[in-house]
């Protein structure tokens, strides 16, 4: 069980924000929380948003009374147990990191006093946590990155990053889904579509779900079928 306020966040929204650190177990929390919350059908909900620590409750702005449903909710989350992981997916993402894909490779491994293929390597040997989905639709919030392979963001953000390229920020990575400004190291690029709309669920993954990555060579990447 992890502390908890729930505030009016604007005219249509509530925010309940979760005190501790950025873990598994609070994201489990968080997405028990958000069930009993749907599951409630509170009059005028239109959605519920999880993040790292937060959860963010959006209502019809007419059709929500906000003092009254603060007080529902909080009766809510009293009865909230962590979700289980049972449904938990892991996903394989084929990564390139041949140099013309990765304009950052080089640039994340003078910084980390490690070689290129290290760099690569130790990308490849983790599994990843899938934390939140924010910032952009269906980019992937990561734990799980290795302290070797942490590295400031870049001074000069790029107007455009490629949709699929792989990237380190500081103390995580991640892949961007569509096309976007971004001042990540981007160290690699997967031929596999990471959000398409055109599907039923767009996102390629899910909180609590695991991106293990693996590498592919440029012609593997050329001859790759989405």
């Amino acid at each position: 069980m992890f502390n908890y306020s729930v505030n009016i966040n604007s005219d249509n929204s509530l925010i309940i924000e979760f005190k501790g650190e950025i873990s598994l177990e609070l994201t489990r929390f968080i997405l028990g929380c958000k069930q009993n919350i749907e599951q409630a059908q509170l009059t005028g909900i239109i959605e519920t948003v999880p993040a790292y620590n937060s959860l963010l409750a959006i209502f019809k702005p007419l059709e929500w009374e906000p003092v009254q449903t603060s007080s529902t909710i909080e009766k809510l989350l009293s009865s909230a147990k962590a979700v289980e992981t049972s449904d938990s997916e892991k996903h394989i993402i084929p990564v390139c990191y041949d140099a013309s894909l990765a304009p950052d490779l080089e640039y994340v491994a003078q910084r980390t006093n490690l070689s290129v293929k290290e760099v690569v390597n130790l990308h490849t040997a983790n599994q990843y946590p899938v934390y939140m989905l924010g910032f952009l639709p269906g980019f992937l919030y990561l734990g799980g990155l290795n302290p070797k392979l942490h590295c400031t963001r870049r001074d000069d953000p790029r107007a455009k990053v490629e949709a699929g390229s792989v990237a380190i920020g500081g103390e995580q990575t991640g892949i961007y889904p569509i096309d976007s400004p971004g001042g990540w190291n981007i160290i690699g690029k997967t031929p596999k579509r990471i959000f398409d709309i055109t599907k039923n669920k767009p996102a390629i993954a899910k909180p609590l779900d695991t991106i293990q990555f693996t590498s592919i060579s440029l012609d593997e990447f050329n001859s790759y079928e989405h």
